[in-house]
């Protein structure tokens, strides 16, 4: 009985901080107060202090909660041996992505408003995101391991993905699916190219 009041609990906070972030994506987090966000929720402001003591609370529990699924994303598609890293990666991101821009708006747009430790905090996994990105793209050219400016190649990918909320709908005419393929086909090709370029120059430099 204890294990489901603690269920119930959790999937509460969880939804209250998926919703308080939904109304900062349409007003902005700094005029959307604690009776507001209430009010977004359905619940009394009474009701929604039981769950969290702050606004910020709230954008911080949203925001740890989901870039920490991201990461345990990319971990578990990197611990899966499989012919390509990246395909699966980016398939999945995209996957996540497309019902989150309101979560990547407050990634970008709020999360300086969070107290340092949590900034710190959020900032870290995204860290974290970014390594299992590299590790893909090296696990499938591992040419590149040898090249230069593998973290602005990195960056380059996950900026492409982050900023996709801005323009990209999935109900659109471009399904998930398609536009997984579309990065693909464009991310194959071009790390495709530098690992080319990366394996002459190491030829040149040794004969």
């Amino acid at each position: 009985m204890a294990n489901l009041r603690r269920a119930t609990f959790d999937s509460q906070r969880d939804r209250l901080a998926d919703e308080a972030v939904r109304l900062f994506a349409i007003s902005d987090y700094a005029s959307s107060s604690m009776a507001a966000i209430a009010s977004q929720c359905a619940v009394s402001k009474a009701t929604l202090y039981h769950y969290f003591g702050a606004k910020d609370d709230l954008l911080f529990h949203a925001l740890a909660r989901y870039t920490l699924e991201l990461e345990s994303l990319a971990k578990r598609c990197l611990a899966t041996p499989q012919r390509s890293y990246l395909m699966p990666l980016i398939s999945q991101f995209v996957n996540a992505y497309a019902d989150a821009a309101h979560l990547h708006k407050a990634l970008i747009n709020d999360v300086h408003h969070l107290p340092n430790a949590q900034r710190e905090r959020i900032r870290a996994i995204e860290q974290q995101i970014v390594r299992h990105f590299q590790q893909a793209i090296l696990m499938d050219f591992p040419d590149l391991e040898h090249g230069r400016h593998l973290g602005v190649t990195t960056m380059s990918l996950l900026g492409m993905l982050n900023f996709s909320f801005t323009w990209w709908r999935s109900e659109g005419p471009m399904s998930r699916d398609a536009f997984a393929r579309e990065l693909l086909t464009l991310w194959q090709g071009a790390l495709a190219a530098k690992a080319a370029s990366v394996s002459t120059e190491g030829k040149i430099g040794l004969s």
